[in-house]
């Protein structure tokens, strides 16, 4: 009846006015001045080749000099109350590992072992922020820490 007359021609209107809209702001970005090779002013395509603009994705805030570190204990080690936190890139294992037994307050002459990927031990002399550009996932950076040799 008509209400189905009207929402036919309401469907219409809006997809007619969409279309207008894309084709308007494509026309609008492609009509700088330029010309062709041989001199000619370049005609935009029609609405019928042309796409409607691609939508870019928000960029990802970065914080350049700084990258999030999860800790995580392994065997008999203590657990700490906060397992994230902010670490400066250019410090190195070894600082991390002082850090973690200050956290920890464990006494000097015990050792904290770091280990990447549940597997292996960085070189003290290693930057945190080489280790977060090879082995970081999601935004982190995950190290596991002991206070004895675990796999292997």
């Amino acid at each position: 009846g008509i209400n189905a007359e009207y929402g036919k021609q309401w469907y219409q209107r809006r997809v007619r006015g969409v279309l207008n809209y894309y084709t308007n702001y494509y026309y609008k970005s492609n009509l700088s001045c330029s010309m062709a090779e041989n001199g000619d002013p370049e005609t935009p395509g029609t609405p019928e080749t042309t796409s409607p603009p691609a939508v870019k994705k928000p960029e990802k805030k970065v914080v350049s000099d700084k990258i999030s570190v999860v800790l995580r204990n392994v065997g008999n080690a203590p657990i700490l109350q906060k397992q994230r936190y902010n670490v400066d890139k250019n410090k190195t294992v070894q600082w991390m590992s002082n850090w973690i037994r200050e956290k920890l307050k464990m006494p000097q002459n015990e050792n904290v072992i770091l280990y990447i990927s549940q597997h292996f031990a960085p070189p003290l002399d290693q930057h945190v922020g080489n280790l977060y550009e090879c082995f970081g996932t999601n935004d982190k950076l995950v190290v596991q820490y002991s206070t004895q040799p675990a796999w292997g």
